[in-house]
């Protein structure tokens, strides 16, 4: 059985590294047997360790060799062949002299079944990711905000009513609690209705602000500019 020494071992790592041989080549190479090698590997953290480094390393070389190649199938290449011829020279025979020099360029164009091996992986990739994705959790601390987002949530399932117009019939068929008794409550609702024009009249503003969800309490609207307004936004009343 030979013997196990850190000379040997930086040998077995470089060849493996290079990805020139087998391990089976690699221990005829070094005169040692395979169960040594075996043995080494199981029995010395270190050796284990420069072996799995080595693999690595060549594995990630491969991978950039393959990444070449398939880029240059995917984008077509040129190849350029040189062609060179010697004669004996007239006043020497026993030297060679250039005759002549031929250059040659061949154009590759970009493979279509590595192009739709490409696109098929990419896809393939994109129906995973779509399998394990996620669904957004909002996480709401605050009880009257969880029960107005659960009241929204059910309203949009049930209705499929855009948000904002719902909630403006539900405003229009509503009636005050209480009953109107006295002249001065009546006064009141007398300058509330002389002051609506006047509200209609002001000139919309560039900005409106939107109900979003996503925000945490205690902010519940965030500002945008009114012709990136969607349906179904709920806008802020001023």
């Amino acid at each position: 059985m030979a013997k196990y020494t850190e000379r040997l071992a930086e040998k077995i790592v470089s060849l493996i590294e290079e990805d020139t041989y087998s391990i089976t080549e690699i221990c005829k190479h070094l005169k040692i047997t395979r169960k040594s090698f075996y043995e080494w590997r199981d029995k010395k953290p270190e050796f284990r360790k420069a072996i799995e480094a080595a693999i690595e390393s060549r594995d990630e070389a491969l991978a950039i060799t393959a990444r070449r190649s398939l880029k240059k199938k995917l984008e077509g290449y040129t190849l350029t062949e040189i062609r060179t011829t010697y004669v004996p020279d007239k006043e020497n025979p026993e030297k060679l002299v250039l005759k002549t020099r031929v250059v040659r360029q061949k154009e590759y164009a970009p493979d279509t079944h590595a192009i739709r091996l490409v696109l098929s992986h990419n896809e393939t990739k994109e129906e995973e990711n779509k399998e394990h994705s996620q669904p957004l959790t909002i996480i709401v601390q605050d009880p009257k905000t969880r029960d107005s987002l659960n009241e929204l949530r059910e309203k949009l399932m049930n209705n499929n009513v855009p948000v904002e117009k719902k909630i403006e019939k539900e405003e229009l068929i509503s009636e005050p609690t209480e009953p109107i008794s006295h002249s001065d409550n009546l006064q009141d609702v007398q300058i509330e209705e002389e002051e609506e024009p006047i509200t209609q009249k002001k000139e919309e503003s560039e900005y409106v602000f939107i109900r979003d969800y996503c925000l945490p309490p205690p902010h519940l609207y965030r500002k945008v500019k009114r012709s990136e307004v969607k349906e179904g936004d709920i806008i802020r009343p001023d």
